[in-house]
């Protein structure tokens, strides 16, 4: 039992520690001049900015900032389970000039729905 209960706060401290070092990345991104008008959470953390038509993927270990001009598609896709659909995520799809971005994963449908309306809300 002693040994479940260290196990469960190891994660729990690694887990607080790469939040931790994504706010620090995601504050250097503010800091860089990207203006945070939308947060759509997710792994990585997706951001938008209206204002100078960017989105960023925030991570632990740095950022990427990708002009709005680069998305030609982004949709809603998620793996069929034996009971149920999982591993819900965003699909960003770039111009071939661009260096392809990777899935922005949600807990769940709701989530990943909500995120992807507010996406393409900013892209009108």
């Amino acid at each position: 039992m002693a040994w479940f209960v260290l196990a469960v706060m190891i994660m729990a401290g690694l887990g607080y520690w790469n939040w931790q070092k994504g706010q620090v990345q995601l504050n250097a991104l503010k800091s860089s001049g990207f203006d945070v008008s939308d947060d759509l959470k997710g792994q990585p953390r997706l951001v938008v900015d209206r204002k100078n038509k960017q989105i960023a993927l925030v991570t632990a270990s740095g950022y990427r900032i990708i002009p709005m001009v680069s998305l030609i598609a982004s949709d809603m896709l998620f793996d069929r389970g034996v009971q149920m659909e999982q591993d819900f995520r965003i699909e960003l799809q770039l111009i071939a000039s661009v260096q392809p971005a990777g899935p922005v994963y949600y807990e769940n449908e709701t989530l990943a729905r909500m995120a992807l309306d507010k996406l393409h809300a900013a892209l009108r």
